[in-house]
């Protein structure tokens, strides 16, 4: 794996982070320790090899068990899960049974998957890393292959559409092309089979999340070059961008959307760098935040989804290799509901996104 500190110096040999300016409301010794991340990988660029969002010092080095009841089979149903190390997006339909197997997957290009994408329709949107962003009919779960678009801003890791077949599709890049450079936002079509506008913002050094709203509006959750977190909106998903007030992550994280059309954001760790991950409730962002709630969720999680009628929240538990869902209220938080494992090998290949099919009514 490709770890957060080695990226982070690789972007500072780059002479990328010199002179930016950003959010100094938290240190730079709140990123997570160089030095015994770093693995012997080398040099800027790492190759075009891809990016763990997640840091090696918060990832896990033994299972626990599953928390929570298990799923029905009806509670399974409409749930895609994705891994980093693996090259398989997975889908649960209808069918699902219990505990059991998926019935349908996805084969990505490479390995490298950091979150995915579910637009109001049911289109698949899969960042697969430096291959492109591929996107796939909504027909069934795990339908057929639309396209691939490709991507030449950097290391796509996350992906927000409400019209995936149709309409713009933004991009969380992580870090720049080839792995060198600072993350920002590409703005995409599937029907030009490419990306042709880049949204940067001197505040974004590493760009983990991304969420589009009905209006066409979009915001990047991110660290800048303090290593602050920081939630950055994007007007109309152009121009230079403006960091939000009253963002009070304490880390990055994936970004969705609720049918209310309030942000939907996670934090990977707490204020202290430990766990659980945090889901923090906004309003506004644009750019002004209002908190309506936050709540502990129930391991490790770093991507997550709202369900279509804004009632559930998927996500994964790193720790316990499970997908868990949630019942969600914007304004009293997520609290667990069930967890399911479907025998998917997370403990291996590291499942780090989760999302519902269809996405909420953004």
């Amino acid at each position: 794996m490709r770890f957060l500190s080695v990226m982070l110096g690789m972007i500072v040999a780059a002479g990328f982070v010199a002179g930016c300016s950003g959010n100094t409301s938290s240190p730079s010794s709140s990123l997570p320790s160089a030095g015994a991340q770093n693995r012997g990988i080398d040099g800027p660029g790492f190759r075009g090899l891809p990016i763990n969002v997640v840091p090696a010092r918060f990832q896990p080095k033994r299972i626990m068990p599953m928390r929570g009841k298990l799923a029905n089979a009806a509670q399974a149903r409409g749930i895609y899960v994705g891994s980093f190390s693996g090259s398989t997006v997975w889908g649960f339909p209808k069918n699902n049974s219990g505990d059991g197997p998926p019935t349908c997957t996805v084969a990505e290009d490479g390995t490298g998957l950091s979150g995915l994408g579910v637009d109001n329709f049911g289109y698949l949107m899969i960042p697969d890393g430096f291959n492109g962003i591929e996107v796939y009919s909504n027909s069934t779960m795990c339908g057929t292959l639309l396209g691939t678009i490709t991507d030449p801003f950097g290391q796509a890791g996350d992906a927000s559409s409400i019209s995936a077949a149709t309409g713009a599709i933004v991009v969380a890049n992580l870090v720049g092309p080839g792995g060198v450079g600072p993350g920002s936002l590409s703005v995409c079509t599937l029907a030009s089979g490419t990306c042709s506008v880049n949204l940067t913002n001197p505040n974004i050094l590493i760009a983990a999340g991304v969420a589009m709203a009905n209006n066409g509006d979009c915001w990047a959750s991110a660290l800048n070059p303090s290593g602050a977190p920081v939630l950055v909106y994007f007007q109309g998903c152009s121009g230079a961008g403006v960091v939000a007030t009253g963002f009070v992550n304490p880390f990055y994280g994936g970004i969705d959307i609720d049918n209310k059309g309030n942000l939907v954001t996670l934090s990977l760790v707490d204020a202290s760098f430990s766990f659980p991950s945090l889901l923090y409730v906004y309003s506004g962002c644009n750019p002004t935040c209002t908190l309506l709630s936050s709540s502990p969720l129930a391991g490790e999680s770093i991507y997550g989804h709202v369900a279509r009628q804004g009632k559930r929240f998927v996500t994964t538990d790193l720790i316990t290799a499970a997908v868990e869902v949630y019942s969600y209220n914007p304004h009293t938080g997520a609290a667990l509901s069930y967890s399911f494992t479907g025998g998917l090998p997370c403990a291996t290949d590291e499942c780090e996104s989760a999302a519902f099919s269809p996405s909420s009514e953004k």
